[in-house]
């Protein structure tokens, strides 16, 4: 977790006198659980900084680390995060009503499949990973299921209300209705399943033996990472490691070429909760009045900030940009600069060694893909 996670569970707990009543509640939480999705200024490491020429276009890549002047370096892909590593598994069968999964990166050599349907507000992922995930312990049931002819570990939490005593104050198990199924679909490909939707007494609609058919049902084909973020300038030594996109943020997270894998955290779930990779290097765009931008002001913009949180009115990020720097980091965010009703955040670990100026050529070369999510707000 960093610095930016931590103010804003700050920020929340402090509006927690202001929760709903149980009229209000579902509603609640799916705010609040669209709301934890927007904690994930991520942390990373990185790619080699690149020149590539698709289609006549030009992508400049920076060799940060090294003290001598800059080296242009001639490689491909460009930087769009639809050149980052595919999934490579695809769904086969979803029930009725899930629309075709999205895809994110939840880590090196680790993927998610997002869809959600209104039936049962429910939000499903699969997960995908190179490193045994870790069960669950919680006050759920625990059972044994064949996939397939694989052994399987199936964690599944009833329908009950929202802050009943029972199920404790944690989530997943406090929110509502929970499940998770664990097997290892062939040497070293693990796989999770989720689904959940965080709205208490309101029933998935959804089996046991349906999760056990998603999983039967998957199939060893490409599914691309979309095209929601685009940067001319990438820093060095760097590979795609993680990736958000919601209407919120769209968030690309860069991780050191040699990054080994890794276990997708328990605290990945399709509504929120979402742990951060130890990135070196993250690269994120917010509506210029998302409330993340109260946190991503200077100290000497304190005033600013306690009066956007009073009035939610954000003042502008000046067109220089601004620098903050927290708990080994440096964050640098200035207004996108193809449309100024969005900015851009480089955040880039202290020990990476990436200079501001650096940062904001990084910074000044970054666009929308056609498939980002983030919206004004």
């Amino acid at each position: 977790m960093n610095d930016l996670d931590t103010a804003l569970r700050s920020f929340y707990a402090e509006r927690a006198e202001d929760a709903p009543s149980d009229t209000g509640l579902l509603p609640a939480v799916h705010r609040r659980a669209r709301r934890d999705r927007r904690r994930r200024l991520l942390t990373g490491t990185a790619v080699v900084l690149v020149l590539a020429l698709i289609g006549g276009a030009g992508v400049l890549a920076l060799n940060t680390r090294d003290e001598a002047p800059q080296r242009l370096q001639v490689a491909t892909p460009a930087g769009s995060s639809a050149t980052a590593p595919p999934s490579p598994v695809d769904v086969g069968w979803l029930p009725d009503g899930f629309p075709e999964p999205t895809v994110r990166l939840l880590g090196p050599k680790a993927w998610g499949l997002d869809t959600r349907r209104e039936k049962g507000h429910a939000a499903l992922q699969v997960q995908i990973m190179a490193v045994r995930p870790q069960e669950r312990a919680g006050g759920g049931t625990l059972s044994r299921v064949d996939v397939g002819g694989t052994p399987g570990s199936l964690y599944w939490v009833p329908t009950h209300r929202a802050g009943d005593p029972k199920w404790g104050s944690s989530p997943p198990e406090a929110e509502g209705p929970y499940a998770e199924l664990i097997f290892e679909r062939k040497p070293g490909q693990w796989i999770r399943i989720i689904v959940q939707n965080s709205a208490g007494d309101i029933d998935l609609e959804l089996s046991k033996q349906d999760l056990v058919d998603i999983a039967t049902a998957l199939v060893d084909r490409s599914r691309p990472v979309g095209d929601v973020i685009r940067l001319g300038l990438l820093p060095g030594n760097v590979v795609w490691g993680q990736l958000a996109n919601d209407e919120h943020g769209v968030t690309a997270g860069f991780v050191d070429a040699d990054a080994p894998a890794r276990r997708v955290s328990q605290q990945e779930q399709p509504n929120g909760h979402n742990e951060n990779v130890d990135t070196q290097v993250n690269v994120t765009v917010y509506a210029a009045n998302a409330p993340e931008i109260d946190f991503l002001y200077p100290p000497e913009s304190a005033e600013d900030a306690a009066k956007f949180r009073r009035s939610g009115e954000a003042p502008p990020v000046p067109a220089e940009g601004w620098v903050v720097r927290r708990e080994g980091r440096t964050l640098f965010t200035a207004p996108l600069a193809a449309n100024p009703k969005f900015v851009v955040v480089v955040d880039v670990k202290d020990s990476f060694g990436m200079p501001v100026a650096e940062m904001r050529k990084v910074a000044a070369s970054v666009e929308l893909g056609p498939d980002a999510a983030v919206r004004p707000f």
